[in-house]
Parts: structure tokens; sequence; C-alpha cells
């Protein structure tokens, strides 16, 4: 498929190959490796924009952040129609005890989560409780 980017005097122009894959993303298009590489494109996540050489010089792709996260509001609404429902309401963080032998540690969980997801985190946090360091002898490799 020909792709161009940029607009103008400042755009460039060439084939690429697409895998069209159905899943919710926040992205319209990935780029790998290759397709940087047709354009000879420097890509910066953190800043959500995408440079790359023109004939009339440096092009700059630059995303719009509200457009961009309306649409994953919409996505995420659309994706996840039950989970949107029941996590607008903003509760707060609960503390739970893991460990019987230390009641006054205790380990703090998100209060927006489902309680089948407490429940599941819950009995997943008691399963592997031994990984954690109650005491101060419980961290090996450390000097005490």
């Amino acid at each position: 498929m020909d792709v161009e980017f940029g607009d103008g005097g400042l755009s460039r122009k060439t084939t690429m190959k697409f895998t069209v894959i159905r899943a919710p993303s926040p992205y319209n298009v990935i780029l790998g490796r290759s397709g940087l590489k047709a354009f000879r494109a420097i890509q910066s996540t953190i800043h959500a924009m995408m440079k790359f050489p023109t004939p009339r010089g440096i092009a700059t792709l630059v995303t719009r952040s509200v457009a961009i996260s309306e649409c994953r509001r919409l996505e995420d609404k659309q994706a996840f129609p039950d989970e949107a429902t029941e996590l607008q309401g903003d509760r707060p963080p609960e503390e739970i005890m893991v460990n019987p032998a230390y009641p006054d540690q205790l380990i703090t969980i998100g209060g927006n989560l489902t309680e089948e997801c407490k429940t599941l985190l819950k009995e997943l946090l008691a399963r592997n409780m031994d990984v954690f360091a109650w005491e101060p002898s419980d961290m090996t490799g450390s000097q005490r």
C-alpha cells in the first residue's frame, strides 16, 4: 500500500506492507522497525511525535493528545462496557492483611478493583506470602 506522511512540501511517500490485527488498541497504526526504516524516521513515544527527512527538509508529525485521549476513553467504554460502568466511582484503596502472624503489616490494594479481582488478588497474595520480607531477617543478602 502506498503511504504518505506529512503535507504540502514536507511529505514523503513509500510503499509499505500492513498486517491487520483485530484487537482493541489506542493506536491507528503501529510502525515497526521496517516501517520506520522505510521513512528513515525517528519516533519519540514520550513526545508523541515522529520526524523524518523529506526533499525539502525535516518533517515533524505531532499527535493531537486531546483527540487521542478522547478516542481511548471511547474505545475503553466500547471494549469493556461492564467494567467501565462498574469502575465509575472513585473508591478509596483498601488495606488487607495477608499474613496473620503480622496483623499490623497491611497491604493496600486499589478500591476500584472489581470484587472478583479483589478476591483473586487476596488469594494470590496469601498463596505467595513467603516471598514478602516480614522481618529484617527475611531479607537475604542485606546487611542487618
